[in-house]
């Protein structure tokens, strides 16, 4: 009986153990696919008796597949327990109550379960709990909290469970001046001990001339600083001296996602504002900044895109001279061959501090044969009257090729601040990659892989009501929960949103006034960042290696086969929320007809972790506060099951002979 529990004991710790997939391709020939289809979803609340559309109910979402249960991590201060069996999607009514506290990132492993806090300019603190047994329902007991950096984004612990590593935003905040703590990265060990053990891992190996030759954006350089502060049109609207006398280039940069190797030695840490990552080397509970690496700029002349309001998406064109910063999201680690490759959600972000906005519209830019932003110069290639230049993109363009209002950076990617008293307009640098990428790790990042403009093309052609459309939290409901739960500044925005003089629609989906549905709002981020996929999972499924992502605003879905992991191929184009095409957000909810709208975290079950016995992926809509389960159908005979291989077998069944071997000296040597 011992050395039965013992042996159940490992095989349950290696079992919870992949946190990076690996893949064999050579093993696997063909695609065995039959369909990737919707089998089922529940809207969940955001904490008790706390039900609406918009508040953010699934910001975030952990899944123990031992104990079927679900955490979900509630803007407003609470993290909800549910359960994902066989049977379907269940609400236990419990929730943990942080009392108001800013929640960023919930996850569980080993036994344990981890929920980090943000504490504005202040270190955060991540605290640990005893995740829920199988058939156990109770309210998790707190084992203990460490503090770490400061804004802890996103928490991810490592295959085995011993360590934990937390991406420390270090995000500023504007208050009459400018604070701006420094980013880093947290390793957590000693887990289940009254007192982790925390090693802070700094990011201040590089000047700011180094970032700059790396080609790693930096939102707010000194000279940049010094620019908006003392030279620009807002500079007495600014108070950035503070940050200025205590400047350091780690203040720039910002953690946003950590991903672990498949061997636990590599951590990529993903640095969205600053389109860039760095791998650190992980040797027991410290780390070693290797270097850090620029994700590059998507050239626009090289494949079509959409930033013309027009309704549609006939007008897609490639544009010489203009670029992107690709500043994703959510990034996935992956294996294949021997190889390590990362997947990126090219989300698109930006910083804003006061009346300092990073992002701004190129009509307020290019005036003319003139910059409107005062002192600063341009290239004269960025005036160059010829087709697909700057002509489209300013103030004074006419026609139906215009787009005044493209979103456009005044970082270091665009503007050269080497002269803070006039900076220099180097090229065209817009936000976002509007799709994924592929990278191939070893010292380094390489490009090896990009969607292009195949999110825009293939997400119009199968879902052209919701093209370059958006829901979010501003179309919630006049009066409704989150109406009254908003500040002044919100209220005024969902009353705006709702009211058809300003942006609201004649019919909401009821025949009455309201906030539009998606399909009213056709090509509104076009000229933004269109679709802007935010979280990114790769799985196996079908005796086959695949990539899932999401665009935020307007809930489309692509599936990729990424078995060949240099040409992948698009198996399906997907939307998440049907009925928004003809109800907006609120009336959707109230109906209990709405899909996942703002799905930000999504997890992939492979067919050993998955309830059903099908390999599927779960979706958590933030906004509306849903979960729906999807699943890979496989054709008959070829399914997971079905392999002789050991390439595609449970991880812990590959250990097999090692664990039995284990657990017979352990009765001897214990």
């Amino acid at each position: 009986m011992k050395f039965s529990s013992t042996l159940i004991a490992i095989l349950s710790l290696v079992y919870n153990a992949q946190s990076a997939v690996v893949y064999d391709s050579s093993k696997f020939k063909g695609s065995s696919l039959k369909k990737f289809g919707f089998k089922g979803r529940k809207i969940f609340p955001a904490g008790p008796d706390l039900t609406g559309y918009g508040l953010g109910a699934l910001e975030q979402i952990a899944y123990d597949h031992e104990s079927q249960i679900i955490y979900g991590m509630s803007e407003q201060g609470f993290v909800n327990i549910f359960k994902f069996s066989k049977d379907g999607f269940e609400d236990l009514e419990l929730s943990i109550d942080f009392d108001g506290a800013k929640l960023t990132d919930v996850e569980v492993c080993g036994g344990l379960l981890f929920v980090s806090l943000l504490k504005g300019v202040e270190p955060g603190e991540v605290q640990i709990f005893e995740a829920l047994k199988l058939n156990e329902k109770k309210v998790p007991s707190k084992m203990t909290s460490v503090t770490v950096g400061v804004g802890p984004d996103m928490i991810k612990p490592n295959s085995d469970c011993s360590m934990l590593a937390v991406a420390n935003e270090g995000e500023g905040k504007y208050d009459g001046k400018l604070i701006d703590p420094v980013g880093s990265v947290s390793l957590v060990t000693a887990l289940k001990s009254d007192s982790p053990v925390v090693q802070n891992i700094a990011l201040d190996k590089y000047s700011d001339a180094e970032l700059l030759e790396k080609d790693v954006h930096m939102p707010l350089t000194k000279n940049a600083l010094e620019y908006w502060d003392d030279h620009s049109d807002i500079a007495d609207d600014l108070d950035f001296s503070e940050v200025r006398s205590n400047y350091s280039s780690d203040m720039n940069l910002e953690p946003e996602y950590v991903a672990w190797s498949a061997d636990d030695s590599k951590l990529i840490v993903n640095m969205q504002e600053n389109s860039a990552a760095v791998i650190i080397d992980v040797e027991s509970s410290t780390g070693v900044v290797n270097d850090i690496f620029s994700y590059g700029l998507k050239d626009w002349s090289q494949t079509t895109i959409d930033v013309i309001k027009d309704d549609g998406c006939e007008n897609m064109q490639k544009i010489e001279g203009l670029y992107s910063i690709r500043t994703p999201d959510s990034i996935a680690y992956v294996s294949v061959d021997g190889k390590d490759y990362i997947l990126t959600a090219n989300e698109g972000d930006d910083k804003e501090y006061g009346d300092f906005e990073e992002k701004q519209k190129s009509g307020d830019i290019f005036d003319g044969d003139t910059i409107a932003l005062k002192d600063m110069t341009a290239n004269p290639s960025v005036f160059d009257e010829g087709e697909g230049t700057s002509a489209m993109f300013n103030s004074e363009c006419e026609g139906d090729n215009c787009s005044k209002k493209m979103r456009m950076s005044v970082g270091s990617s665009m503007i050269d601040y080497s002269d803070p008293t006039k900076p220099n307009i180097e090229r065209m640098v817009i936000f976002g990659g509007r799709g994924i990428s592929i990278y191939e790790v070893s010292d380094s990042l390489k490009l090896i892989w990009d969607s292009g403009d195949e999110f825009e093309k293939e997400g119009c052609k199968a879902y052209p009501w919701a093209h370059g459309g958006i829901q979010d939290e501003e179309f919630a409901p006049v009066g409704g929960t989150l109406y009254n739960m908003a500040d002044d500044d919100l209220k005024e925005t969902i009353e705006e949103v709702n009211d058809p003089e300003e942006d609201g629609c004649d019919d909401g989906g009821d025949g009455k006034p309201g906030a539009c549905p998606l399909g009213k709002t056709v090509d509104e981020r076009s000229p933004k960042d269109g679709y802007a996929p935010e979280s990114i999972v790769v799985g196996k499924a079908c005796g086959r290696l695949y990539a899932a992502t999401v665009s935020e605003k307007n809930s489309v879905g692509f599936l990729y086969d990424i078995t060949l992991i240099t040409s992948p191929k698009l198996e399906e184009v997907f939307h998440l929320s049907p009925i928004s095409e003809t109800l907006n957000p609120g009336l959707a909810y109230d109906g209990g007809e709405i899909g996942e709208i703002d799905a930000e975290s999504i997890i992939f079950l492979d067919e050993d972790e998955s309830p059903t016995g099908k390999a599927g992926i779960l979706f958590a809509g933030a906004f509306s506060g849903t979960i729906s389960w999807w699943d890979f159908e496989c054709e008959e005979g070829k399914d997971d099951k079905s392999s002789a291989t050991t390439g595609f077998l449970p991880h812990y069944m590959t250990q097999l002979p090692v664990l039995v071997l284990f657990a017979f000296a352990h009765q001897f040597v214990f």
